[in-house]
């Protein structure tokens, strides 16, 4: 139950990870400036982060993805917001999104102001190494406590820090390891960034991504509606008393169907990413 981290998601791992690395690399500096391009739980991390180190946090976010929830938490951590337009033009209000489609406007702003401000650190979750360390911790615990039996790991794509942080370790330890990959089934006409149609583009698309993709570590990717995702967020409070969000539903509705593929005693292992506290007033499935 990853939503159990003090600000709330999986990301705080990697949050920490990242910029404590960039401290002792000084690449962060005393006084400095973090930015980075996120749709959600990254930029509220690394807020908190940033809040209980002593930098400012300046975020880009695709206009009309986040709810309000999300950017008030942000700027209750001292968080500064500027909104870019979507890169995808057409995007319904109920329809899910691929972070690492919406968030490539941002990641052009964070490059430029990189390269102008000698004091600003650009976090770069999408191709940043410390991204994916800081993720692997968790596939250590799942080995802990699933007593080394694992069958299944089925994730959300997201920007891939989980999905491969957590597969290669399992991967070491399980070879046989299956490794499922969850993202939402978007609208039409949108690219997915795991297929070989999508065009990278250096230093802001591709990264974590292309690697999951060239690597083939995820056995199958299966899309999610929005619609889906909801149902089994609802499920999970409803029944478990759980109290998550719409990635962390997508994830449980896959490894259901995982598991339903396996005999008695096989272990499907899944996260839940965050808090449902996040979607009360957009239920979006975003990753």
């Amino acid at each position: 139950m990853e939503y159990l981290n003090p600000s709330g998601s999986i990301k705080d791992r990697m949050a920490l990870k990242i910029v404590e690395d960039a401290e002792q690399t000084h690449a962060l500096k005393p006084g400095g400036v973090v930015l980075e391009s996120s749709s959600g739980n990254t930029g509220i991390s690394l807020s908190m982060v940033c809040a209980v180190k002593g930098y400012r946090m300046k975020i880009y976010y695709p206009e009309t993805v986040w709810p309000p929830e999300k950017k008030r938490t942000v700027e209750r951590f001292g968080g500064e917001i500027e909104m870019v337009p979507l890169v995808e033009t057409k995007v319904a209000r109920d329809a899910g999104v691929h972070g690492a489609r919406v968030e490539i406007p941002g990641r052009i702003k964070c490059k430029e102001e990189e390269e102008t401000d000698p004091n600003a650190f650009w976090a770069r979750q999408f191709c940043n190494p410390s991204n994916v360390a800081g993720q692997s911790s968790i596939g250590r615990e799942i080995l802990e406590q699933a007593n080394g039996k694992v069958d299944v790991f089925v994730a959300s794509i997201g920007t891939g820090g989980t999905l491969l942080g957590v597969s290669q370790v399992l991967r070491e330890a399980l070879p046989q390891v299956r490794v499922v990959a969850v993202q939402p089934s978007g609208t039409p006409g949108w690219i997915n960034p795991l297929s070989p149609a999508a065009e990278y583009i250096p230093g802001i698309t591709g990264g974590i991504i292309e690697q999951i993709r060239d690597t083939g570590i995820a056995d199958d990717v299966v899309s999610v509606t929005n619609e889906e995702a909801r149902a089994f967020m609802y499920k999970l409070s409803l029944e478990e008393g759980l109290l998550c969000g719409m990635s962390s539903g997508a994830n449980v509705k896959v490894a259901l169907d995982e598991a339903r593929k396996l005999g008695e005693g096989a272990n499907v292992v899944t996260v839940l990413v965050d808090r449902g506290d996040r979607y009360f007033s957009r239920e979006r499935y975003t990753t």
